[in-house]
């Protein structure tokens, strides 16, 4: 089987259980891509004019790649698979050093992914939801219990600290685990601080990708002429980024 060769049809037909070994990064950006789920600047293009636009990052940074999470996890297949994925890189580094009890995935591009990973590990899954972009708790969370906090992609683990903030304020004894599990890490980050208990937690990723960012006045296609905008924004502003070089 080989992934890099299936096209859209059949990438959205392949049984999660085929999947059985570790994804490597050139088979993850595949299916990202072939299912409309990667964008990439044209650094070409731009040389011939077309400077187009970028994507300004959740944390606020500049960025000439963008993932969207919610395009790459719908289909249910390409989810369980991300979600097996993930799955297997716990047990392999942590699941021996921290009894996993309750999961939660982060709203709202991990909330389908922390279902998934829940079922797959045998445990209850906790709900969040984000309303008005600010995430919030629907189940209460237990002081007894260890919980993990599944994520899609980390770049500077800004969402992973608004949600360790947001449990310790509702549960100031919860017993998060250290450790950030996401399908992506494209921030290069190791790990990072959080407030609270947990103090520091690591970054564990299925796939490393580091992807350029900047500061927006050190941004470099600002500079050309290009126009920063956030790709999550609604289906048009994703369809505007990845057109906009054409």
């Amino acid at each position: 089987m080989d992934i890099i060769k299936m096209d859209k049809t059949q990438l959205l037909s392949l049984l999660p259980e085929s999947v059985q070994k570790f994804l490597s990064i050139e088979e993850f950006i595949w299916i990202a891509q072939t299912l409309g789920a990667f964008w990439k600047y044209d650094y070409e293009a731009a040389k011939k004019g077309r400077v187009g636009k970028h994507a300004v990052l959740k944390s606020g940074l500049h960025s000439d790649c963008f993932f969207v999470s919610r395009i790459l996890l719908e289909p249910n297949n390409i989810c369980r698979i991300m979600a097996n994925q993930m799955a297997m890189t716990m047990k392999a580094k942590f699941l021996k050093k921290n009894h996993i009890q309750l999961v939660a995935g982060i709203p709202d591009g991990a909330t389908k992914l922390g279902e998934m990973v829940a079922n797959i590990l045998g445990v209850p899954h906790l709900k969040m939801e984000k309303v008005d972009g600010k995430i919030k708790l629907i189940d209460e969370i237990p002081p007894d219990k260890n919980l993990l906090l599944a994520e899609d992609f980390c770049t500077q683990g800004t969402g992973f600290k608004e949600t360790v903030g947001l449990i310790y304020k509702s549960q100031p004894e919860a017993k998060i685990i250290p450790f950030d599990p996401v399908l992506l890490n494209r921030g290069g980050l190791a790990g990072f601080p959080v407030a609270g208990k947990v103090a520091y937690v690591y970054v564990s990723s299925v796939v490393d990708y580091r992807v350029n960012d900047w500061a927006l006045e050190e941004c470099p296609l600002c500079k050309m002429g290009s126009i920063a905008i956030k790709p999550k924004v609604s289906d048009e502003s994703w369809i505007d980024i990845t057109t906009s070089q054409l």
